[in-house]
């Protein structure tokens, strides 16, 4: 079968920093072709180039054998190519129905068909199974729900050739579920799918083919029946990962953070558990069960609605981020698009960015040691970049999210808390936050982190707090952990706590 799409010598460079480099893909009628690779691999450029939100410095693509440019992505549209992309691109202040149908609202005599535009959206909606009010705006949707927004806004397009850029990224074990089964229905149709995914069991279970980049070159490919979880690996990083959480046990201190009776919304049941220095306690549950919206009132961007907080024994008010800081807790937000960082400033701006709001307004900024900071954690954390004065918008997701990390431990702080902290990140650099939190544990840190990947939480924490409808209904220790436990728990069954 010939070509629906095919990419020939495609190389692009940002601020004279090569990111792809003679890249070749093809993707035919009914395809799942994979695109594995670490961060800064070039994966997302390449996906922007075919759906023309970025056009090449040199390379060819062509469309059912035709050479053909996208200028625009309107183009890319009206050949029928659509993308989903990774960080998410809506328009908040507009209704759930605005936002799928943007840029081609229905019209009748001139004027907005409001009955249309809703029956419509609703079809769309119906498409994913998603039970979402056309007229609800979509700055009150949840962030899976914006996700499976987005999906749907690109099925509505009605594409021959889909691009996922980290589709399930936000989403969690059931929706993600929905997602690879609507795959299925619509390879089957003759639509052709790029999947850029970090998660392999994913990658593994749709692909027909897989293409892997590595320094935004070709790196090789892999069919069945040779597609398997070490050779993805090698392909990803070009060295075999036995083992990419690398658990570490080690001594367990006295107790950093403690809540008692706290309750982080008036929907949350209030809850008492304590976090020792040097412990990794992880809090598993399905998608909505409150889990963010307690990291949220611990850190003080949103008001607890009961109960007492305590640093090493000691009870304090945490009311404002600020106040979080000061009082030693960092938090890496589960969006680092909205929440983590300002996308237009530099690494070294991002990576002091707590340390100046703590600091008095009186006290001149010191550039010198702003720089050794940003530099320091740059090299550490490996982040990839021409130099910490690079804009923040012009690094990968995976770098991104290591610079929202290393603003974290600028401030230096006792507890940790982290949600999501390899969202969108590639199995290299995945070892590498691994293997920092198990330093920083080794180093006294207690460690609260959120997770939606049941094999990450089993990992690499010690401990496992479960939460179900905004309910802490159950721990797990160690030794007791299994995905079953779990999941039984978050399903609300504590009969099986250990």
């Amino acid at each position: 079968m010939s070509y629906l799409l095919e990419a020939t010598g495609v190389s692009k460079s940002f601020g004279g920093a090569p990111v792809l480099s003679d890249v070749h893909l093809a993707i035919r009628p009914g395809e799942v072709v994979s695109l594995i690779g670490e961060n800064g691999a070039g994966k997302s450029t390449l996906a922007k180039i075919l759906c023309g939100i970025v056009q090449p410095d040199h390379g060819t693509l062509f469309l059912n054998g035709q050479a053909i440019s996208f200028e625009h992505p309107r183009q890319a549209l009206a050949a029928r190519i659509a993308i989903v992309h990774q960080e998410l691109n809506l328009a908040e202040n507009l209704t759930v129905a605005e936002n799928l149908l943007l840029g081609r609202e229905p019209l009748r005599h001139g004027l907005l068909d409001r009955a249309e535009m809703l029956r419509q959206a609703s079809e769309a909606l119906n498409r994913l199974s998603l039970t979402i009010d056309p007229n609800q705006l979509v700055s009150t949707l949840s962030t899976a729900q914006r996700q499976m927004l987005e999906i749907a806004r690109a099925l509505s397009f009605d594409p021959h050739l889909l691009i996922f850029d980290e589709p399930t990224s936000s989403l969690g074990e059931e929706d993600a579920r929905r997602l690879l089964s609507l795959i299925t229905q619509l390879k089957a149709t003759g639509v052709a799918i790029l999947y850029v995914s970090h998660r392999l069991p994913e990658v593994i279970e749709i692909s027909d083919r897989i293409v892997a980049l590595k320094d935004g070159k070709n790196s090789g490919e892999a069919a069945p029946p040779h597609i398997t979880r070490d050779t993805l690996i090698r392909l990803i990083v070009g060295r075999d990962l036995n083992d990419i959480y690398g658990y570490q046990p080690r001594h367990i201190g006295e107790e950093a953070l403690a809540l008692n009776q706290f309750q982080a919304t008036p929907w949350h049941t209030p809850c008492s558990f304590s976090i020792r220095k040097g412990e990794i306690v992880g809090i598993a549950g399905l998608v909505g069960s409150g889990r963010s919206e307690l990291m949220e009132a611990l850190f003080g961007i949103s008001q607890a609605a009961g109960g007492s907080i305590s640093i090493a024994g000691e009870e304090v008010s945490v009311t404002t981020s600020r106040n979080a800081w000061s009082r030693g807790i960092a938090l890496v937000p589960e969006s680092r698009k909205e929440q983590g960082l300002i996308l237009e400033s530099s690494i070294r701006d991002n990576i002091v960015l707590s340390e100046r709001i703590l600091s008095s307004a009186f006290i001149p900024r010191d550039a010198a040691e702003e720089k050794k900071t940003s530099e320091s954690f740059t090299a550490s954390l490996r982040i990839r970049c021409a130099s910490s004065e690079q804009r923040s918008a012009e690094l990968s997701g995976g770098n991104q999210q290591k610079v929202v990390i290393a603003r974290c431990l600028a401030t230096s702080p006792s507890v940790l808390l982290l949600d999501e902290p390899t969202r969108g990140v590639d199995v290299g650099a995945r070892r590498e936050i691994y293997s920092l939190l198990f330093s920083l544990a080794a180093q006294g840190m207690a460690i609260l982190f959120v997770s939606s990947e049941l094999e990450e939480v089993i990992g690499i924490a010690d401990r496992v707090l479960v939460m179900s409808d905004g309910e802490l209904c159950g721990e797990l220790p160690r030794a007791a952990f299994s995905e079953h436990a779990i999941m039984s728990l978050a399903s609300h069954h504590p009969q099986v706590a250990a």
